[in-house]
């Protein structure tokens, strides 16, 4: 009776093998992390971030676009002498070095004024309604004083001649008119008065604020 030979398999191999295996796959990994964080970051594709200052947003965009970049327009400004459009500001500065692909944030001038909410005001002081103004940008503030009942509340404010109601945006910086009240009303101006006194006495008498005419009487001395 012929008997076949027995191979014996040693754990030992088993182990090495999965040894080995295990660092092949790591070594591979490590690899291909290599290769995709350098495809991901661009590296060594480097851009100058060009100066940008004083072009319009549209001549920018197509400076940027031609070198990868693109553009975002974060904040505007309004100034009455400035070119609407302009750029004022940019976030990289001008000969940093980025990625492409990378968002160039720029500061332009706005074309229109920004609108303000002038508050309502009426039966406000004039020197409070005036620092409320200045705090929200209106420092060209002309007083207009007319005759009322009480001195030196606002009335009305006013804008190019029209009388603005409350939270009515008008453009910032704009010229406002107070219209304030001078503390003595129309009525008593109009008001003639006359104090009569006996015949022969004539010139003006004072008054608490101002001289009175003098009206002679025209009754008869005889009647005394």
């Amino acid at each position: 009776m012929s008997t076949k030979p027995t191979s014996k398999k040693f754990p030992g191999n088993n182990i090495l093998l999965n040894v080995v295996a295990i660092g092949v796959v790591a070594i591979l990994l490590f690899v291909l992390t290599l290769l995709f964080l350098n495809v991901y970051t661009r590296h060594g594709q480097n851009v100058v971030v060009p100066q940008l200052q004083g072009f319009q947003e549209e001549e920018a965009e197509a400076i940027l676009k031609s070198k990868g970049l693109d553009i975002q327009v974060v904040d505007s400004i309004y100034k009455k002498d400035a070119v609407p459009g302009s750029i004022i500001d940019q976030t990289p500065k001008p000969n940093n070095k980025v990625k492409e692909g990378r968002d160039i944030y720029v500061t332009i001038y706005a074309r229109n004024p920004q609108q303000v909410s002038v508050p309502g005001l009426v039966d406000f002081s004039a020197r409070q309604a005036i620092a409320l103004l200045n705090s929200i940008g209106f420092k060209q503030i002309a007083i207009e004083e007319i005759p009322a009942q009480y001195s030196g509340l606002v009335i009305s404010v006013e804008y190019r001649g029209k009388k603005l109601i409350p939270d009515e945006q008008i453009p910032a910086g704009s010229p406002l008119k107070l219209v304030v009240g001078s503390g003595m009303s129309e009525d008593s101006l109009s008001i003639n008065r006359e104090i009569v006194v006996s015949p022969g006495v004539t010139g003006t008498i004072p008054d608490s604020s101002r001289n009175v005419p003098v009206k002679p009487s025209n009754m008869d001395e005889s009647f005394f």
